[in-house]
């Protein structure tokens, strides 16, 4: 063969790749789910990372895993203690084909979330983690945990009350609000050194903490110029910045992917209501969602929607969709605190002491098993 002709080869395999998977892709704008044939894997841990798959798959309110040549793509594979081998075909084409080294349980969530973009277009979220609070001991303690509800870490034991957890973006620290010292204030963990330091610990109030896409800041509200009012400051601590300067007070601080807004809350004019204001000053700007009580934003990882909690009747979550400057109910039941999966489609979410995935387009929604009593405020890493 011609060598100077291999790399126009490649790009055409790359292409015919591309359009093969795109046309196996089915429509999932409507709550009409993709049938995909699950064989059981073989191996010392078939039946187990089978199962693992199966619930993967209906997590993501998309796929609807039936037995095997039961539909049009089909899951075959095999798993042991070092990892997991996995193919997706359909009628003849192999769409996934792969070996995911590793822990077991996580090569197939990597497996399952390779299976979801391929069948759906859509990125899956079965590697994602969750940070939340639970009063499961009496007191409000933070959380972290697969998606699925596995491997449950109790990462506080402050015999307090917690609240708040965010992730940082390259998912290897948590901040939250603590009251271990009397009064709240921002505390910082770093999961791999297993350490926790108070960054913020002005007078008042000290709580809400985001991270920046950079993870460099974190946005947060404080009190210690007497009102509730936006910062911004460095991630391990030092001296404020002040954005916001109102009667009312301004809570709930979300970053955009491009860093350069915060999204937050404020009552100044009575209800709750969502506001924008450039990440290093400015002028803050209202979004009109179409309801009168709006809090807890939370900004997409793509940029082009805000969640929230509005109040209509009970507790809703709500998206704003910041290029149309519109807001709508995407929740059928109750709801309160958003929080994104990675793919800016499916949303975690609280009610009633559980944990719940939301598909934002379809409206379906199923709770999320872990076991714990009065979880709140989930916080997703992406």
């Amino acid at each position: 063969m011609n060598t100077s002709s291999a790399p126009r080869l490649a790009a055409l395999g790359l292409l015919l790749l591309s359009v093969i998977t795109a046309t196996a892709q089915v429509d999932v704008t409507s709550k009409a789910k993709v049938r995909v044939s699950i064989t059981p894997l073989s191996g010392a841990q078939g039946a187990a990372a089978t199962q693992v798959l199966t619930k993967d798959l209906v997590r993501t309110l998309l796929i609807d895993p039936v037995p095997a040549s039961g539909a049009g793509f089909v899951v075959t594979g095999t798993a042991d203690a070092n990892g997991v081998t996995g193919q997706l075909t359909s009628g003849g084409q192999v769409l996934v084909s792969k070996t995911y080294s590793g822990d077991w349980r996580h090569a197939t969530h990597q497996f399952a979330d390779d299976i979801t973009l391929a069948t759906t277009g859509v990125v899956g979220f079965a590697t994602s983690r969750v940070a939340f609070i639970s009063s499961q001991t009496g007191q409000k303690e933070l959380y972290v945990m697969d998606i699925d509800g596995a491997n449950i870490k109790q990462l506080t034991q402050d015999k307090t009350i917690s609240n708040g957890p965010a992730w940082s973006h390259n998912g290897k620290m948590i901040a939250y609000t603590s009251y271990k010292s009397g009064y709240p204030d921002v505390y910082l963990i770093k999961l791999d050194a297993g350490t926790r330091t108070r960054i913020a610990f002005f007078p008042g109030i000290n709580s809400g903490p985001s991270f920046s896409p950079d993870d460099s800041k974190i946005a947060l509200t404080l009190s210690k110029d007497g009102n509730p009012e936006i910062y911004v400051m460095p991630v391990t601590g030092g001296s404020p910045d002040r954005l916001t300067r109102t009667r009312g007070a301004e809570t709930s601080p979300s970053w955009s992917n491009t860093g350069d807004q915060i999204v937050y809350s404020s009552d100044e004019r009575g209800a709750p209501q969502l506001f924008v204001v450039p990440s290093n000053g400015g002028e803050p700007s209202k979004l009109s969602t179409g309801s009168a009580f709006n809090t807890e934003p939370s900004w997409s990882p793509d940029g082009k929607k805000i969640a929230y909690t509005l109040r209509q009747g009970g507790f809703q979550i709500g998206v704003y969709d910041v290029n149309e400057r519109t807001g709508k109910t995407v929740s059928t039941g109750s709801g309160e605190d958003p929080s994104w999966t990675r793919n800016s489609r499916h949303l975690v979410y609280a009610s009633g002491g559980s944990l719940y995935i939301l598909d934002s387009v379809t409206k379906l929604s199923m709770r999320l098993e872990n076991g714990l009593k009065n979880c709140t405020e989930p916080a997703v890493g992406q």
